[in-house]
């Protein structure tokens, strides 16, 4: 079970970069509909440390590469979990896709504000920038934490990963709904070695949250053919 506050392990000028960043989000949400989680203490604890219950996966997988560690987000909207685990890995390169114009806008403001040289924000739909030479399978890590099916997400997020990277989302209770699916989708798109991983925030009752990290292991090529036009990954799920 993980289960512990990432953020007060933060250093002194982290801790300075999450509060600008909370203080950015809560301005800027007035006028941009962000986030429906507007209180400082609440962003704090339902985005950034949820957005941080990766590190742990991260930095262990870190320990296993000789190079400076990639890292993709697909849709992820006000920068999470994309811009927490940039101001917490300052020494990974960061890409943050997202296709709505005003989160890509405000991603951009905290990346200046916060100074922010490890990010990269591209306003993009994922199943269209995978194809391209520079994005696919070059990452070492892909993670999404949106509302999306496993098999959905999978297919979005997968084709960025290199062979030994990992994917990561952030899933609820309904992963136990998606699983069968999910399971099928990833073998097909080259992944193996799939982990539930059960974590609660600071606070919460660890038998009750429901949440769950999914880890898979890209171990082949992922199928030139996918992802598929976002209508065909809608209406007709992976692995169903």
């Amino acid at each position: 079970m993980l289960q512990k506050s990432f953020l007060q392990e933060m250093t002194q000028v982290q801790k300075e970069q999450f509060d600008e960043f909370a203080r950015l989000l809560q301005e800027e949400n007035k006028r941009l509909n962000l986030t429906r989680i507007t209180e400082i203490e609440e962003i704090r604890q339902r985005h950034f440390e949820d957005s941080l219950v990766a590190l742990q996966i991260l930095r262990e997988y870190q320990t296993t590469l000789k190079h400076s560690p990639t890292l993709i987000d697909v849709g992820s909207g006000g920068g999470f979990p994309a811009l927490a685990l940039a101001i917490a890995l300052p020494n990974w390169s960061v890409t943050s896709v997202e296709a709505t114009g005003k989160k890509v806008a405000f991603q951009n403001l905290v990346v200046k504000e916060l100074a922010l040289s490890n990010v990269e924000v591209v306003q993009a739909r994922a199943e269209e920038v995978s194809g391209e030479f520079d994005f696919r399978e070059t990452f070492d890590v892909a993670t999404n934490r949106a509302v999306g099916a496993l098999s959905m997400v999978a297919e979005l997020c997968v084709p960025f990963v290199r062979k030994g990277g990992l994917f990561i989302t952030w899933k609820g209770p309904r992963l136990s709904q998606e699983i069968d699916s999910g399971k099928k989708a990833l073998n097909i798109l080259g992944c193996d070695n799939i982990e539930q991983l059960p974590y609660a925030l600071c606070g919460e009752d660890a038998s009750q949250s429901g949440y769950r990290l999914l880890k898979a292991t890209k171990r082949s090529h992922t199928p030139g053919e996918y992802p598929r036009a976002f209508k065909d990954i809608k209406s007709n799920p992976l692995g169903q």
